[in-house]
């Protein structure tokens, strides 16, 4: 038989080399090959085939070397008795192989210089996936972590604003915008950047509503109005929960206001069940010594004192919290004593401004 020619393993007939197949170190002919791979594979075993003349020729200088025993397989090729030698034993130029060597210096320094930015570009991917699923509070976390490693990225930066801002925390969306260039962007017409200005100004409009609500809420006969502005901005502003919790405790001046004692005991008391605070726990005393004031009930009055010291248990630690009180626990003395309600500036006028003239 020609060297050129091999025998199928499965039909024993000749055919050129050039046509026949390896398939798990068994010789098939084209014919036979496809069902033998649809066999071994039915049998779990590896099905894939290869020329024939890929394992019969030397990969380096193409001769015919068959079975022999003297060829070489090397990686995925086989040499010849001759060829092998001289690939194994490949002496590489000195500055191929010193080239190398800088190259894998280059990459480790890469690499090592990008880890930090591999790791902002995976914050960014988390923080910007929860911000799609609407966990906006989560999202921060990751996209703050971004823009401490790129302050930079405009993308990042935007998205920590957002998120900040749909989870109520307008000073966390101003640190991310202010400490972005001064708060310029590239492209103040991306859809992303709109979308942020209009928050933050839907955020910022409350807020200034709940500011004067504030300075209005300090003045005797104003609690209707004060309480309208802080409802309107918890309307506006929803996601800060703040809002809508310092929008009931304002219907506690309008109760007040209106003489409504029941209606001002209930709303302090369901404000103190929800927070425990100096501030909840001071408008419960107020609300009890209202009503001691109208019933002379001495549970009211017991109660109301209880209140205050819970109140300044509370406010241990706290120098503006205690200094408040400290104002505060003169008023409702005086109403437990007396049995007479009075209003801050009323009191003021009465008993501070006598105060501060001696």
């Amino acid at each position: 038989m020609a060297m050129s020619q091999a025998i199928c393993s499965r039909c024993g007939q000749d055919f050129p080399i050039k046509s026949l197949f390896d398939l798990n170190g068994a010789t098939y002919c084209e014919a036979c090959v496809q069902t033998a791979s649809k066999e071994a594979r039915e049998q779990g075993h590896p099905a894939s085939y290869i020329p024939l003349i890929n394992k019969s020729i030397c990969a380096r200088c193409n001769a015919y070397i068959g079975t022999s025993p003297d060829n070489a397989q090397i990686g995925t090729l086989r040499f010849c008795a001759a060829c092998a030698p001289l690939v194994k034993d490949w002496d590489y130029p000195q500055w191929l192989k010193l080239s190398l060597a800088a190259l894998l210096l280059l990459l480790v320094a890469s690499l090592a210089h990008g880890r930090k930015y591999f790791q902002a570009g995976r914050e960014m991917y988390i923080g910007e996936h929860l911000v799609k699923q609407g966990r906006y509070a989560s999202a921060l976390l990751h996209l703050q972590e971004t823009l401490r490693i790129a302050p930079a990225s405009d993308k990042a930066a935007l998205l920590a604003a957002k998120a900040a801002l749909l989870s109520g925390d307008v000073a966390s969306a101003s640190k991310a915008l202010q400490d972005h260039n001064g708060g310029r962007f590239e492209n103040a017409d991306k859809p992303e950047f709109r979308e942020v200005d209009s928050l933050w100004n839907r955020a910022t409009g409350a807020l200034t509503k709940a500011n004067q609500a504030e300075k209005l809420e300090e003045q005797d006969g104003k609690e209707v109005e004060a309480a309208r502005l802080m409802h309107e901005a918890a309307s506006a502003y929803p996601e800060m929960s703040a809002l809508a919790f310092a929008a009931e405790s304002y219907e506690e001046g309008v109760a007040f206001l209106n003489h409504d004692y029941d209606a001002f005991l209930a709303i302090a008391e369901k404000q103190w069940k929800q927070q425990n605070l100096p501030g909840t726990a001071a408008a419960v005393a107020s609300a009890l010594a209202c009503k001691y004031a109208v019933t002379a009930d001495i549970a009211y009055r017991q109660r109301s004192e209880e209140m205050l010291e819970k109140a300044r248990q509370l406010a241990q630690g706290n120098v503006d919290a205690l200094k408040g009180l400290d104002e505060f626990e003169e008023r409702i003395h005086y109403r437990l004593q007396s049995r007479t309600i009075i209003g801050k500036q009323e009191y003021d006028r009465k008993f501070r401004s006598v105060k501060a003239g001696k």
